[in-house]
């Protein structure tokens, strides 16, 4: 138990940037006004309809309404099952530019018919570099030569596919470098490999708020090609990971030590297990209750 309370002690001395990295851009996720120039108000459902004349919908009637259509134009002889509820998803959102050169942003509850208007501050902006959208034309450096020459792997490898190896229409790799121009200004220069297409910015601190800045380091995942300084990132990522197993694990092994807490702790334990369960059962449903696809790596 010594060897387990040290490991959970200097475990979490090595990551705890990385917790409070995790554990506060997490959260802003929930709450994106934090941090932002975003001015909101509330309009209710009776200002929305004198405003606009939109009233709120009913899940049930539109529902029924589509049911209706697809019976229209399909023998399936489809009937609404009414024990599942019937609920609106995702966000009704509408935006347009403000003449301050920000953005106004309406989000809509359809089925409730009050709204939510928020009006945003311009974003940071920096001088676009002066090469901005300039294609390159490398053939011999893009991704189009690579699936030329990648074409006969598979079945030299013994792989029977059905087409050969294609270039992934989203993700591109970059060549990045540095120039400075004839005044002595230096840009960050990003080429796209797939599409030749050159862009960057001036060389410096970059455009992006502090928050939306965590929010980034957030989300960066996978380990690069290139050891660069992003493959530590995605090394303390794991590591961070393995941490909080480790925390939860040793947590119960101090606890499970410590008999007057044993009652009182197996019942924290099964709430916690039950409300997880529950909550993580019911919001699995929500987010594959359609066709679900991922857009590839």
């Amino acid at each position: 138990m010594k060897f387990v309370r040290r490991l959970h002690m200097y475990l979490g001395l090595l990551v705890f940037p990385w917790i409070l990295l995790f554990g506060a851009s997490g959260a802003l996720f929930n709450h994106p006004e934090i941090g932002r120039d975003i001015e909101q108000r509330s309009l209710s459902a009776e200002e929305l309809t004198a405003l606009t004349g939109m009233k709120p919908w009913d899940p049930d009637d539109v529902a029924q309404k589509v049911v209706a259509q697809l019976n229209a134009g399909s023998p399936g002889g489809y009937v609404l099952d009414t024990g599942a509820p019937r609920s609106f998803s995702g966000w009704p959102l509408l935006a347009t530019p403000s003449r301050g050169g920000g953005r106004h942003v309406l989000i809509v509850s359809l089925d409730g018919g009050g709204a939510t208007l928020s009006t945003h501050a311009p974003e940071p902006k920096t001088d676009p570099p002066p090469f901005s959208g300039v294609t390159v034309e490398l053939p011999e450096y893009k991704m189009a030569a690579v699936q030329e020459q990648v074409k006969e792997l598979l079945p030299k490898v013994g792989i029977d596919a059905e087409a050969p190896f294609r270039a992934h229409p989203k993700v591109h790799p970059e060549l990045r470098f540095r120039v400075r121009d004839a005044n002595a200004r230096t840009w960050n220069v990003v080429y796209d490999i797939g599409t030749g297409r050159v862009d960057g910015r001036p060389s410096g601190p970059g455009p992006l708020r502090f928050v939306e800045l965590l929010e980034k380091l957030h989300t960066t995942h996978h380990f690069p090609v290139h050891g660069d300084m992003a493959w530590f990132f995605a090394l303390f990522a794991d590591l961070t990971g393995i941490t909080l197993i480790v925390w939860a694990l040793s947590g119960l092994a101090m606890w499970w030590q410590m008999k007057p807490t044993r009652v009182l702790g197996a019942l924290a334990i099964a709430v916690a297990v039950a409300a997880a369960a529950l909550v993580w059962r019911g919001t699995a449903a929500e987010v594959q209750f359609g066709n679900v696809q991922g857009d590839g790596p």
